[in-house]
């Protein structure tokens, strides 16, 4: 396994910690359609950092304003030092999400690929890209239908 490879592999693993990534890697796991809004109110609201208690079924909240935190790793055994640091972030709007869907206000829910877009870009220092490498996670709203 090459250093790039193994690098994304750890800048993956870091940006599921954000909790966004997830709710779109189980995309294939739920119906075409969004429960309904009644069934999802019902259901209790965990809200970060807490994390759920139980096996049962819940919503997700990452609110507004407050501090997010994402882990960063890097490990390996061309690596003399590793490092693990944690960077925060804040939301503009609070972010429900339950399974593959979202919403910004827990009762209008969409496919969470229509409302947020998230993008992680891995460049390591090399005879191309000279100087320090980068780990960019981008997180787009987008406009709701």
């Amino acid at each position: 396994m090459t250093v790039l490879t193994r690098m994304q592999r750890i800048a993956s693993r870091s940006a599921l910690a954000l909790g966004l990534v997830s709710a779109f890697a189980l995309g294939g796991c739920a119906s075409l359609f969004p429960p309904s809004a009644d069934a999802l109110a019902k259901l209790p609201v965990v809200t970060y950092p807490d994390k759920p208690t139980g096996n049962g079924d819940y919503v997700y909240k990452l609110p507004a304003g407050q501090r997010i935190d994402v882990r960063l790793l890097a490990d390996g055994s061309a690596l003399t030092v590793g490092a693990d640091q944690t960077i925060s972030t804040r939301l503009g709007r609070d972010l429900y999400l339950h399974k593959r869907w979202a919403s910004e206000d827990g009762r209008r829910w969409v496919d969470a690929k229509e409302l947020i877009g998230v993008n992680l870009t891995v460049r390591l220092p090399g005879y191309d890209t000279p100087g320090p490498g980068e780990l960019h996670l981008s997180v787009n709203r987008k406009a709701p239908r």
